[in-house]
């Protein structure tokens, strides 16, 4: 399944409750990120300006964004440390 046409908020929640691998590709105008989810839990974000958990906050701040996603088999070192729990809530809170 493409989740790329929902927010990027509804994308991250249903590939995490769909406990798929999965890595979505963000991009506005010139900044890159991306964020890898392993079998429904996000434990590795990157941007152009940082990594981990810092990262995915810069992300979710972006406007105006297009996001891609795919699927994930080869797992890059996570490097996440805030439980995917939260930032579930986090996510919803933000809404």
């Amino acid at each position: 399944m493409d989740f790329s046409s929902y927010d990027l908020p509804t994308t991250i929640r249903l590939i995490v409750l769909s406990g798929e691998s999965r890595r979505i590709d963000v991009k506005r105008g010139s900044a890159r990120g991306a964020i890898f989810i392993k079998e429904g839990e996000i434990y590795r974000v990157v941007s152009d300006r940082c990594e981990g958990d810092e990262a995915f906050f810069e992300i979710l701040s972006w406007n105006n964004i297009v996001h891609s996603d795919s699927r994930q088999s080869e797992a890059p070192e996570g490097n996440v440390h805030i439980s995917t729990t939260v930032f579930l809530d986090l996510i919803q809170k933000g809404k």
